[in-house]
């Protein structure tokens, strides 16, 4: 059986769900926000785990060969305000839970895709750049500080410009409303303070542009590069203006294509999204999602990547 981790409003499960049910394979979709409601247990020393799904005891431990860890939120997030206990329960709950999805960890011969500790290894920005350069791909000048004369010395040393973005998840989460931070192209003229650069370490990088974007989503041995084409060529970040935008199927040098796949393998991941650019004739790796969406390019683009997805995870289903 397959096993996905995800939350209610994850239209990119949607996409797998309904192609997996096309097929007729069991699988058990489990959304975070219900898991208050309902019934789990971790048996030991005889190890055995089980769950409960609309009043019936489901055997995680003997049934479930395949694990789609996709972006399980936490257990109040669909409670309304009012209803949620104190910031400080709440995560306490969450922390709980967490330690018991751990465990799940621990049942023999899962696929995972993928499994959290790669993808959390995955989630450092420094530690894809190094992986990725020492790979064989280029990437661009960086430096990661927060050191103003440092900053201000290096958009010297590239034309006076530089691309900062955040170096860890650049999601502000507020009370009221989240906030993304997006990539931006500085100048050195610009009237950023000394006391904004050193507040806290950011990604500066030399400024690719005029580009062209590639999103590469890797499942497995199958990769689906896509050409990203902008209204707005001068737009550092393609997510900025999304619906200006149109994505197309496209081919890759044969030894990029290669890189992708073995970045992916190399580090212990079944998937990635990678965020490749092309300048001056070079392709140079931006970034890697290890747990990206790509639901945007399934529909309407029809690129098939929940068939692709569904493929990769009846094969380990076994």
């Amino acid at each position: 059986m397959i096993l996905i981790l995800s939350n209610k409003w994850d239209l990119t499960v949607d996409f797998v769900v309904a192609e997996l049910r096309k097929r007729n394979r069991k699988f058990l979709r489990i959304n975070t926000e219900d898991l208050v409601l309902g019934h789990v247990k971790i048996k030991l020393p005889d190890f055995a785990i089980s769950m409960s799904k609309n009043g019936e005891i489901l055997d995680i431990t003997n049934s479930v060969k395949v694990i789609w860890y996709r972006r399980p939120g936490k257990p109040y997030d669909n409670f309304n305000h009012d209803q949620k206990p104190t910031p400080a329960i709440q995560q306490f709950v969450n922390d709980q839970w967490f330690s018991w999805f751990e465990a799940l960890q621990l049942i023999p011969n899962v696929k995972w895709i993928n499994h959290p500790n790669a993808n959390d290894a995955m989630e450092s920005k420094p530690r894809q750049l190094f992986l990725a350069s020492l790979l064989g791909f280029q990437i661009p000048k960086t430096i990661i500080t927060n050191d103003p004369k440092e900053v201000h010395h290096f958009a010297q040393q590239n034309a006076g410009k530089l691309v900062a973005k955040a170096l860890y998840s650049p999601l502000i989460e507020e009370p009221e409303q989240d906030f993304f931070v997006f990539t931006n192209e500085i100048k050195d003229t610009d009237p950023m303070s000394d006391e904004e650069i050193r507040i806290s370490p950011s990604i500066y990088q030399q400024s690719l542009n005029p580009k062209i974007d590639y999103r590469v989503t890797v499942i497995g041995d199958t990769v689906f590069p896509v050409k990203i084409e902008q209204t707005n060529k001068l737009n550092v970040d393609w997510r900025t203006e999304k619906s200006e935008l149109k994505f197309s199927a496209c081919t890759l040098p044969a030894e990029i294509e290669f890189l992708c796949k073995k970045f992916v393998s190399d580090n212990d991941l079944a998937f990635g999204a990678i965020d490749i650019v092309q300048y001056n004739g070079e392709y140079y790796f931006l970034e890697i999602n290890p747990n990206g969406e790509w639901g945007w390019l399934q529909f309407p683009h029809e690129i098939p990547i929940a068939s692709a997805l569904c493929d990769y995870m009846i094969l380990h289903d076994r």
